[in-house]
């Protein structure tokens, strides 16, 4: 069984975006997070991190287990994008030593192995980065609520071909409860 992990670190911000009846904290017994579950609010760290293509270095990413929250791979593949940033992120992944056709090669082979052990692995990397930038930016803001939309502003939009008229949605809109 695999997991994605929240680091003990992270667990303040992770109550202020939460927002639940079954928390322990009482920031997340609040009710004023955006999300509505943790998994929700990984993905969106690992998704901010990912935008800004900016992981945790490995050598960076904490060894120690103890109070690490793990949330079981069956739960959270259960939210909304948690499959699609799984792959994104295997695929964006590159190590800057390898050949491309290496690196190509070997990001097929994790992604077609369903080794979801080495996948969520990497996903961390993100999400704990994520995590790290809303930490980082937490007091430059008024409100979570205004932390998360910093965030989103943060993000660059990719450019469109000229003449393109196809709606944009933002990706990471969808993962915002909609109380905001």
């Amino acid at each position: 069984m695999a997991n994605v992990n929240i680091y003990p670190a992270h667990k303040d911000i992770l109550d202020s975006l939460v927002t639940s009846g079954k928390a322990k904290s009482a920031a997340a017994s609040t009710k004023t997070g955006p999300f509505k579950e943790m998994r929700d609010a990984y993905i969106f760290a690992a998704s901010l991190a990912m935008a800004l293509n900016q992981p945790t270095p490995m050598d960076k990413m904490p060894t120690s287990k103890k109070d690490v929250l793990p949330i079981q791979d069956r739960v959270f593949f259960g939210a909304d994008g948690a499959h699609e940033i799984t792959a994104a992120v295997v695929l964006t992944s590159a190590a800057p030593d390898q050949a491309i056709d290496d690196s190509l090669r070997y990001q097929l082979d994790l992604l077609a192995s369903e080794n979801l052990v080495e996948q969520l692995a990497l996903l961390d990397r993100y999400a704990h980065a994520g995590f790290e930038w809303l930490l980082n930016h937490r007091q430059d803001e008024s409100s979570i609520r205004d932390l998360v939309m910093s965030a989103i502003d943060t993000v660059e939009c990719a450019e469109r071909e000229a003449g393109d008229e196809s709606a944009v949605q933002d990706p990471l809109l969808g993962l915002l409860d909609m109380r905001i």
